[in-house]
Order: structure tokens, then C-alpha cells, then sequence
């Protein structure tokens, strides 16, 4: 008597092409389920920043322990190398003493119009207990490999004897060289680093007073945009500004700071944005229309599970390609989120 076998191959095809109808219908995964972690353990001001250079390498800057650190991608954040230090902003500068306590406060990291990097951050000391003494003198350092190596340590500032601060916003690229600094405390200033000469940036609203603590990005039209608690905008390269109603208005238990703007290479706008420490995921409105109108009504959330602090970390976004961007952000650690536009742009 012939024995059958177990299964025929006519059951073993169907079975197969079964299998792959039902895969092909799931649900699949996108990358805005999918970040990517740069970093494990960090701790305190940690702030990171996001950059790209004109040949695609993706560059995030953070601190680690009281130092920047910096890591690339060259395949739009699918994989990062190992972090490395950057070696100048651990370097206590020469204006500032010894002190007991001290730290290095991150600020931004930026592309220049000639594709270099520049990083900023605060070199903190504290010796209040003995004396009052406390400085928080304002650094830089450049990249002209793509954030492999760091130029020494450049000082801005002080003014009339006082040292300026955190840079917690990107620096802009001004037409002449210069580089618009949006100074936490006081108004932005415009810095040359050839000459290390400083000016006041006028940032004067309907309101008739100087706004401080304001990004300040301009769109491929040539407009001006600053966020803070107002958001301002200005077609005359800031000699006058206007008050834009139709943008998110900000919660009494925020004032803006855990917001960031992108602005996109076909004109169009991103604001990502949280709220408070407790923040659950990353939020994004679009504007189509150079920032005169937000999408405010059709807010995307993406990773609403997951806690990301917002207030002061500020997830930061940047454009990759045509199709996406990626934003960076703190969630147990450092992270990046690979995000198509088209998901964005409802």
C-alpha cells in the first residue's frame, strides 16, 4: 500500500502563498515607530541638536559628561557612530577662573553657507559659596570635515563686561558673514567671527518691546520668522514686524521653549513642538503659505505612548531629503526619528 506524504506540495504552495497575502496586508511598521537610539545613559541639560551637511551627513550634538558630544550618520540615520567628544568644549577658557563647580551648557549646532559646522555652548562656573563669583561665558567651535574635527575653542563676547549667556535657538547666517545669535537673556545680537564684533539685532513687535529668546529662521522667500511667546514675522530683513494670530498659541504652563522650527526646502514650514516635562510624543504643524497659516486643527502626533520631555529640550527637526526629515529628541536617553513629509503636510 503506497503511503501518502504528510503534506502534499500542492498544500505547502498554498499554505505559502497564503502567508504572503496575509503579510502583504498587515499593517506594516513606519519609521515613525521606529527610532533609533544615539544615546543610553545621559543626565541634566542634555539638549540635542541636529544638522546636516551639504553632502547628506547627518550630525547630533549633545552633552554628556560636561563635555559635547557629536555623532554622524551618512545613511540618513538608519545607522550612528559610536559618539565621540568634542574635545575643545570640555577646555575651561582663559577669561573664566578655576572654579569648584563649573559645566558646559549646550547650545546649538548649525550649518554655515560655506558647509561648515559651528557648535555653541556655555562654559558654567560657580564659586557663589566663597564670594558670589559665577561667569557663563559663551563658546564656539567649527567643523570643515563634517563633525569629525573641531577647531579650538572661539570666544563671543562679553559685552560692557558681562558675558552673554546661552544660545538655546539656531544660529542664523547673516548675508554679510555674520551670525544672528538668539541670546536667551537680552536682546539678539549679531556677531562677526572675524572681528568678534557684536550688535544688537532689533527685534521690536506691535508691542513695542525688544523680544529676547526667540528662534529666528528665514524662509527660501526671504522672511524672517521669530518664535517665542509671539510669533513674529518680518519681510523687511527685521526692520519691522508683525504679529502672526494664526499660529499655536502657547499654554499658560508653557512659554514657548519646548518648540522648534524647520524650515523645509520647497518653502513649506514645520513646527515641532511638546509641552512641559511629562510630554507624551512629538507633535508637528505644517504652513504652506511662508507662516502666515498653521495647520493647528490637524496637529500629527507621532510616538503619543512615549514620554519626551519638551520644555527646554525642545525636539529639534531637520529636512534629510525630498521625502523626509528627522528629528531628534530625549526619551530615556537621546534619540532620531526618520518621519516622511507626506504624513506631515495634512
Amino acid at each position: 500500500m503506497r503511503h501518502r506524504p504528510a503534506l502534499s506540495v500542492r498544500f505547502v504552495r498554498n499554505a505559502a502563498f497564503c502567508l504572503l497575502v496575509l503579510l502583504a496586508c498587515a499593517p506594516r511598521l513606519q519609521a515613525e515607530d521606529q527610532p533609533v537610539a544615539i544615546a543610553q545613559s545621559v543626565a541634566g541639560h542634555v539638549h540635542p541638536s541636529i544638522c546636516r551637511t551639504k553632502d547628506g551627513t547627518l550630525i547630533i550634538v549633545y552633552k554628556g559628561a560636561n563635555v559635547l558630544m557629536r555623532t554622524r550618520s551618512v545613511d540618513e540615520g538608519q545607522t550612528w557612530e559610536k559618539p565621540e567628544t568634542i574635545a575643545t568644549s570640555a577646555v575651561r577658557p582663559a577669561v573664566i577662573r578655576e572654579a569648584p563647580v563649573f559645566e558646559v551648557y549646550p547650545g546649538t549646532a548649525d550649518v554655515l553657507p560655506d558647509d561648515r559646522v559651528v557648535v555653541t555652548w556655555n562654559y558654567i562656573a560657580d564659586d557663589k559659596k566663597k564670594d558670589g563669583y559665577y561667569e557663563r561665558a559663551l563658546l564656539y567651535s567649527i567643523s570643515t570635515d563634517q563633525g569629525r574635527t573641531w577647531s579650538e575653542q572661539g570666544l563671543i563676547g562679553p559685552v560692557d563686561g558681562k558675558h552673554l549667556g546661552a544660545v538655546r535657538h539656531n544660529v542664523l547666517p547673516w548675508s554679510d558673514g555674520r551670525w544672528l545669535l538668539p541670546l536667551r537673556v537680552g536682546p539678539p545680537r549679531l556677531f562677526d567671527p572675524k572681528s568678534g564684533e557684536l550688535a544688537v539685532f532689533p527685534l521690536v513687535g506691535a508691542d513695542k518691546k525688544q523680544h529676547s529668546f526667540q528662534q529666528i529662521v528665514r524662509t527660501p522667500k526671504g522672511t524672517l520668522l521669530a518664535m517665542g511667546p509671539v510669533f513674529l514675522r518680518s519681510t523687511d530683513e527685521g526692520q519691522t514686524w508683525t504679529t502672526v494670530e494664526a499660529f499655536r498659541p502657547v499654554p499658560d504652563i508653557d512659554t514657548a521653549e519646548g518648540r522648534y522650527l524647520t524650515v523645509l526646502k520647497d518653502g513649506g514650514l514645520l513646527v515641532t513642538f511638546g509641552v512641559g516635562t511629562a510630554n507624551k510624543g512629538l507633535s508637528y504643524n505644517y504652513s504652506g503659505d511662508d507662516g502666515l497659516t498653521w495647520n493647528n486643527d490637524r496637529t500629527v502626533v507621532l510616538l503619543p505612548k512615549m514620554n519626551i520631555a519638551a520644555r527646554y529640550y525642545s525636539a529639534r527637526t531637520v529636512q534629510i531629503d525630498d521625502q523626509h526629515v528627522g528629528t531628534t529628541f530625549v526619551s530615556s536617553g537621546v534619540q532620531f526619528l526618520k518621519v516622511s513629509l507626506d504624513r506631515l503636510k495634512k
